[in-house]
């Protein structure tokens, strides 16, 4: 469908209404969008606590902190990869801070810089095997989680950590009402989306992503794109972890277990393919908050986790399922778990 309208110049102008339509829905972050308006229209008709202002106000945090790492998790997505370190990124990050915060030796400030900084270096060490050697991106992640949680064995004894007054008194922080989280989170989505869709660096690390032989072609050094993204991504989980250790007080030496397939799914939900190139950030904020609502709506029946469990895995699943039979490459899926012989230049 067609409609003229009349320039400022006063000759008239077609517009495609349908066109624009489809171009509304064909943004990959639409279906998280309309996940997100479904979800809080059925909500109070299930449990109308769910929607009141003290249900939503304690679920934003948590929606905050899956977006932060969903975010990391995005990013390697976009480059065809996986990262399943989340959960000891996480985990490592808050004993740290938990466990030094309060050193006089240490400080606040400097048991954060080191908790995000040190536990990054386990990201850039996973993006550089990858890139380099090759290597398959689920045997590498799984390997660097592996020496992550042996760090938070060492460091810890088996015992847990409380944090500082300061760090829980800034975690439960409201601002003009809102939880300082979500404003954190809200940042670092407006940050990365401006940096991929707003610059040069951006566009290249998505045509890494979506054909890295291309970018190689025309020069672009893609090893570096591929490293980057795995260092980003563990650097988000640690910070996710600080920010976590506040919220919590005291975190268990498990905490960032219960983060690691909500990530993924909030990534599939928001439109990225699995198979990498484009991604949407704001659609993965979008499926974040999608299943923090979902695990209150649940949480009105139950604590169990299984439903929330079941409905993640299926979201991953459905996902992958639709990307392949919508044109997505196999290949890259099957790349995951096997040898990559032909190394990025």
């Amino acid at each position: 469908m067609t409609a003229v309208q009349q320039s400022p110049q006063g000759r008239p102008e077609i517009v495609d209404r349908a066109s624009l339509a489809r171009t509304v829905w064909s943004w990959p972050g639409m279906r998280a969008f309309v996940a997100v308006v479904l979800l809080f229209a059925v909500s109070p008709l299930i449990a109308l606590g769910s929607v009141s202002e003290t249900a939503i106000i304690s679920m934003l945090p948590f929606a905050a902190l899956t977006a932060i790492v969903a975010i990391g998790q995005t990013l390697v997505i976009q480059q065809g990869g996986l990262d399943l370190s989340v959960p000891g990124a996480i985990t490592l990050s808050a004993l740290i801070v938990a466990k030094f915060g309060a050193d006089e030796d240490w400080g606040l400030s400097t048991a954060i810089v080191v908790a995000i900084v040190a536990t990054s270096l386990f990201g850039m060490l996973s993006g550089v095997v990858i890139a380099v050697f090759g290597l398959p991106p689920l045997v590498v992640t799984i390997a660097s989680n592996a020496l992550m949680i042996g760090a938070v064995q060492a460091i810890s004894g088996g015992f847990n950590a409380q944090t500082t007054d300061e760090l829980s008194s800034f975690a439960l922080t409201r601002v003009a009402g809102v939880p300082v989280l979500a404003w954190f989170a809200l940042v670092i989505v407006i940050a990365v989306h401006i940096v991929l869709k707003g610059t040069r660096v951006g566009r290249r690390f998505e045509l890494v992503g979506e054909n890295p032989r291309s970018a190689a072609n025309i020069g672009v050094a893609t090893r570096g794109y591929i490293i980057s993204a795995y260092w980003l991504s563990t650097a988000l989980a640690a910070a996710g972890g600080v920010l976590l250790a506040g919220l919590l007080r005291s975190p268990t030496l498990t905490a960032g277990n219960d983060y690691l397939l909500p990530s993924i799914a909030a990534v599939v939900l928001g439109g990225t393919a699995l198979t990498g190139g484009r991604g949407s950030i704001v659609g993965t904020a979008l499926g974040a908050l999608f299943l923090a609502q979902l695990s209150q709506l649940v949480q009105t029946f139950t604590q169990a986790t299984a439903v929330q469990n079941i409905v993640q895995a299926l979201i991953i699943g459905v996902g992958i399922v639709a990307q392949l039979q919508l044109g997505g490459n196999s290949g890259r899926l099957k790349s995951l778990f096997r040898l990559n012989r032909n190394t990025h230049p």
